[in-house]
């Protein structure tokens, strides 16, 4: 038999078995509970650095986005200045042929050529009137071609009493000829 040893009696071993493994569970859950503790404030302070990160991310997307919209719009308004620069150019182009034709054609009234009509469409323009003389006509018809810089055609003419001479002359419209009538200068008027 055995001797009776007081310090290892079954029941006290039971009793340390018991007190181990309620302190090992009780240490693990405290273990554990702490480390899911410091996992969740490491999570909570990424996803807050990460929302940080995405708020300036997305207020720098929408400063470009804002940007490139402003650039664009100042591209499209610049174009459109253009093209109206570039309209209103023609436009003064226009006015301005119109201006040496009427400058030519009251030189030439002067001379005996009065116009009964002046049609203009379409791309051309014609002229119906009358002169004195042919040699008149013939001259008046060379000057407004050398104004226009390109050819002015003879329609029509027919000769009536004591030599007066009744014609139809023919032209393209001058705005489509810009560089001949750019140059075309009033008398007494600079070139812009």
């Amino acid at each position: 038999m055995r001797p009776l040893n007081l310090l290892n009696h079954p029941g006290l071993a039971q009793q340390r078995r018991v007190f181990h493994r309620r302190w090992t569970s009780l240490s693990g859950v405290l273990v554990g509970g702490l480390l899911a503790w410091g996992v969740l404030e490491w999570q909570i302070q990424e996803t807050q650095r990460l929302q940080e990160s995405h708020s300036r991310l997305k207020s720098a997307w929408l400063e470009r986005t804002q940007q490139n919209q402003a650039a664009v719009q100042q591209q499209n308004q610049q174009r459109l200045q253009l093209t109206q620069a570039a309209h209103l150019q023609d436009i003064v182009t226009h006015q301005q042929a119109w201006l040496a034709v009427h400058a030519h054609l009251l030189s030439m009234a002067e001379k005996g050529l009065r116009l009964s009509r002046l049609q203009s469409e379409a791309g051309h323009a014609v002229l119906h009137g009358e002169v004195n003389r042919f040699e008149a006509m013939a001259e008046a018809r060379q000057g407004l071609a050398e104004q226009l810089g390109q050819e002015v055609s003879l329609k029509e003419m027919t000769t009536g009493p004591a030599s007066q001479v009744s014609f139809v002359w023919e032209t393209t419209w001058p705005a489509l000829h810009m560089p001949p009538l750019a140059a075309a200068v009033m008398p007494g008027k600079t070139k812009p």
